[in-house]
């Protein structure tokens, strides 16, 4: 192809090979592609060099910038300058922009619009009220604009478009250099300026090469190809398909996408998946290493009032190591150890490290507890208290970095790039002093800032692929060239009013492009950059978004090109869907000698055949076996009579034994699960398969269920035992509601040390609904006749479970506490168990419910052998058990139970046990008691299988010791 400013550029370089040549270009990566081209089509140059208009004028007045004492501020800086000014600028127009308002995207726009006047050659002078269309905004700007001239020049300081005063009027006659531009129609006054007064009469601008799509016009057509796919990820494996069939050279191929954040993460994530290397022109997303998804955790735990859970994400997925606090400790155990801290959130809740003892083992708690309390001190140290204003952008980067150098995994090149590129910022930062903020604010601008780091800017490598955009693409002279995602969307170049300054107002003040003219010049710049494209051309649009579910269509230049590739040049849009044939899916099509990409698509090539979805059982057969273990547990599962996939074990493969077995023992409440489940039991008993052991935390609540439950236990045991013990044997118990009260108060302020409420309206709240349950707690007492006690009393011996005999020759190993023991009489004893909860389940017409209200029987007969083996009462005898509900939510009520079924309860026990030992583990036939079981997703509708199972006559022998245990109401 014949691309005459290639050739204008080689011949201008040749006529005075000796004199330095200098091409200015808008990046120093597009002007060495431009000169690595020209050598490798038109021959090799002497003396050209290569400059941005950028660098060069900051050569050019360096020394002076030094001698007049001036610093150069970049963009990032000037941002800032102008962030503060709008600050400062709110108190006096508070009517206008208010200091709330002094937002990110406000002051971007308010920053490229003073950036656009600078750069037009415009000052405050320059300018007054009638340019704009209020008052109000002129007086604005214009004092903005003025105060940040006076900062500038105050501070000693000057940005890119104050540079023009330090080059002189004239081109110095010491320099005889060429320069070479491209175009200079899109130049502002400042900058076209700046080139005049370097380059003088040695400009040479260079003759516009013919526009994409009509440059394909001098292209064989069957060089060009066109194809259409169903959504990003399909035209991304798709392109890859081609490049990978047609055995290209990867650093002959340019991949050009239209949307650069939607395509370079799919792109890079496949070719790490196929290990293909690739360079990208705009880089990579910081979120594409580890170190930046460290510093993303990071804010987002800051932003989220110090959620642990960000913490857990990050030490989960690796990006996150606590090593330089110390190695003695495993992320594992330090995971399970913060799982089961009770943080949450609130930097104050964090306290409760220091209190936690709920760790992965018990030789672990005093070094957890340092290692924790070192590591949090250290996090916290660099950040001001969260109710402090001091906040600032500059705070944060400094408590970021320091972050990522204790806390990150920082091993590879790539992330200490990321290191680097924070520390400049900071850097950066320190110069112009951004004010305080309230701490969102400051979050949310460095976040941006982190979110805005790109890493790996290449460009075109020996070896690699090359991405880049319709911003920058094509300027590489690669043979192969792919352009995606050429939807009308994607390419329109729309012409959208600055929100500043609008076209209207840019008319009256002079100087300044139109939003109709910088479109028309980036619609202009982007068809002369494509129009150097050579070689083979491949273009695909998306026709189908899956995310949204629509139609896209193509762009009009997609049209242009099928147009030259059918020599038809009146097609429309009909005949262009028949150019672009069916469109391509997420899989590949199959046909006959396609190339196959990975695993996905040797799958569909094997399940396949023309097309055509096939029997692919087989193929699945031989490749997983468990495929065919899948299909009998199946065919057994529909088959009447329960197997091992419902809950009936083999014992001769997989035994369990309660009794007589001196390894094991039962808790009541495990008996009572297994009545209540056996599948349930199997998992939770037999398996010890459980839900992780993690707390969670409502916002709206200060304390779950179950800590509330403990502290009301904790305030019951503190006053009775207190009382009972201030008055000698044999006298009745007398009643203190005063000490009560203060007991309630020293609790509750305990467990608020213990876990932070959320605010103090929540925690007001709560406290009045504890303290209503005391009350009741107390009128309930005040009623009672006996005397307690024992409390929390442990049925064991010596440590070890105890032997409670059931008669009939039944003894069971159990462990168990047993919150209160009351002493009726003499030899005459109650017991009690306090529940928080409803007592609707517990009916006073069920005895034992089926079996899945033990713990009043059993804990009556082991209280009772207990008192008499340790001779504390040889006749003990205990009469009755209640469950006990002293608050709002439980009634006040107490549901008793006489003991005087002792035979019944063992022969109850027997059944359980029998069914339990012949491996009898299946499902409950009520599906209400599913409702908030743990292992739910794991039996799915198992209870409705095994309800319409239940009553099958085969089914009977294995289900007969089960069956009984629904006789004992």
């Amino acid at each position: 192809m014949n691309h005459r400013w290639l050739v204008d550029l080689y011949e201008i370089c040749q006529r005075d090979p000796f004199q330095r040549k200098i091409l200015l270009a808008d990046s120093h990566n597009q002007a060495e592609q431009w000169l690595a081209r020209v050598t490798r089509e038109c021959g090799p140059l002497l003396g050209a060099e290569t400059e941005t208009l950028q660098s060069l004028v900051v050569k050019r007045t360096k020394l002076e910038l030094i001698n007049r004492g001036f610093q150069l501020l970049n963009s990032e800086q000037t941002f800032w300058i102008v962030q503060n000014l709008m600050l400062s600028l709110s108190n006096r127009m508070e009517d206008y922009i208010p200091c709330e308002m002094v937002t990110p995207g406000i002051v971007k726009s308010f920053h490229q619009a003073i950036g656009d006047l600078r750069l037009a050659g415009i000052h405050s002078y320059d300018l007054s009220h009638n340019h704009f269309d209020t008052v109000k905004k002129g007086i604005y700007i214009i004092e903005l604009l003025k105060m940040y001239e006076e900062w500038l020049e105050q501070n000693r300081c000057t940005d890119f478009a104050g540079l023009l005063n330090y080059l002189p009027e004239s081109k110095d006659a010491v320099h005889h250099d060429l320069f070479i531009l491209r175009d200079v129609d899109g130049l502002p006054p400042v900058k076209l300026e700046m080139v005049k007064r370097i380059a003088g009469s040695e400009l040479v601008v260079l003759r516009p090469a013919p526009p994409f799509p009509s440059s394909l016009e001098d292209m064989d057509s069957h060089h060009i190809h066109l194809f259409r796919a169903a959504g990003n990820l399909a035209e991304v494996r798709e392109v890859f398909r081609r490049i990978c069939h047609q055995q290209i050279p990867f650093d002959q191929t340019e991949i050009i996408v239209s949307d650069y954040a939607a395509y370079n993460t799919a792109i890079y994530t496949l070719s790490q998946v196929l290990d293909i290397p690739c360079t990208f022109s705009k880089g990579l997303p910081v979120s594409s290493t580890k170190a930046g998804k460290a510093a993303l955790v990071y804010l987002e735990w800051l932003e989220s009032n110090y959620d642990v859970d960000f913490l857990l994400k990050g030490l989960r997925h690796g990006y996150l190591s606590f090593r330089h606090f110390g190695e003695s400790i495993t992320t594992s155990d330090l995971i399970r150890a913060l799982e089961k801290s009770g943080i949450g959130w609130g930097r104050e809740r964090y306290s409760v490290l220091k209190n936690s003892t709920a760790h992965t083992d018990d030789e672990l708690t005093d070094e957890m507890d340092e290692l924790l309390g070192k590591i949090f001190t250290a996090l916290f140290e660099k950040l001001p208290d969260s109710q402090d204003e001091s906040w600032t952008p500059l705070t944060i980067l400094h408590a970021l970095i320091d972050f990522l150098k204790r806390c990150s995994n920082l091993f590879s090149e790539i992330d200490n790039k990321v290191l680097h590129a924070l520390h400049d910022h900071a850097q950066q930062l320190e110069i112009v002093s951004p004010h305080s903020l309230s701490n969102e604010s400051s979050l949310r601008y460095v976040k941006e800032m982190v979110e805005n780091i790109r890493i790996n800017h290449e460009g075109p490598s020996s070896g690699k692929l090359h991405i880049s955009s319709l911003e920058d693409g094509g300027q590489s002279g690669r043979t192969h060239t792919f352009i995606m995602g050429m939807s009308n969307n994607a390419c329109s170049t729309q012409s959208r009013q600055d929100p500043v300054l609008l076209d209207e107002e840019r008319r009256r003040i002079g100087g300044l492009s139109l939003s109709t003219e910088q479109a028309e010049h980036i619609y202009r710049e982007r068809a002369a950059r494509l129009g150097m494209l050579s070689g083979t051309v491949t273009i695909s649009y998306t026709s189908y978004d899956p995310t949204d579910q629509k139609e896209m269509s193509p762009a009009y230049e997609l049209l242009q090109v099928a147009r030259i590739v059918s020599g038809d040049s009146h097609m429309d849009m009909t005949g262009l869907e028949n150019v672009l044939g069916k469109t391509i899916g997420y899989l590949s099509s199959c046909k006959q000698g396609e190339y196959l990409l990975d695993g996905t698509d040797r799958w569909l090539d094997r399940l396949t055949d023309n097309g055509i979805v096939q029997n692919g059982y087989p193929s699945l057969q031989q490749a997983f076996r468990s495929v065919v273990r899948l299909e009998r547990s199946k065919s057994l599962v529909d088959n009447n009579v329960l197997s091992e996939y419902e809950g009936i074990i083999q014992t001769d493969v997989f035994s369990v034994c309660y009794r007589n077995n001196p390894e094991v023992h039962l808790s009541v409440t495990q008996l009572e699960r297994y009545a209540e489940c056996p599948k349930k039991f199997f998992f939770s008993t037999v398996l010890n398969v459980r839900m992780k052991d993690t707390t969670s935390f409502d916002r709206t609540r200060w304390l779950d269920a179950a800590s509330r439950g403990g502290l009301l236990h904790r305030i019951f045991y503190l006053y009775l035992n207190e009382m009972s013990q201030s008055i000698p044997s044999g006298v009745s118990l007398i009643h203190h509601e005063h000490r009560l009260q203060e007991i309630t108060e020293q609790t509750i302020s305990e467990y608020q040390a213990l876990v932070p409420p959320p605010s103090p309206h929540i925690f007001q709240k709560e406290c009045e609904s504890i303290r209503r349950d005391v009350a009741i707690f107390y009128q309930m007492e005040q009623q009672r006749n006996g005397r307690p006690r024992y409390f929390e009393l442990e049925l064991a011996r010596e440590g070890e479970p105890m032997e409670v005999n059931l008669g009939n020759d039944l003894v069971i190993r159990m462990k168990g506490f047993v919150d209160r023991v009351d002493e009726l009489g003499p030899h005459t004893y109650k017991i009690y168990d306090y529940k928080t909860g409803s007592p609707s389940k517990f009916d006073v017409n069920e005895y034992f419910s089926q079996g899945t209200q033990l713990q009043h029987a059993i804990y009556a007969v082991a209280v009772e052998q207990w008192l008499r083996e340790t001779g504390i009462d040889t006749e003990a005898n205990v009469v009755e058990a209640a469950y006990y509900f002293p608050t709002e939510r439980g009634k006040a009520e107490e549901v008793s139970r006489i003991q005087n079924r002792r035979t019944e309860l063992s022969e109850l026990v027997k059944h359980l046990l029998t069914s339990i030992e012949t491996g009898s583990y299946v499902a409950t036939k009520e599906t209400k008691r599913c409702t908030y079981c743990d292992y739910r997703s794991v039996c799915g509708n198992e209870s409705e299988r095994a309800k319409e199972k239940w009553d099958l006559a085969e089914n009977a022998p294995r289900l007969q010791s089960l069956k009984e245990v629904e006789r004992f109401a």
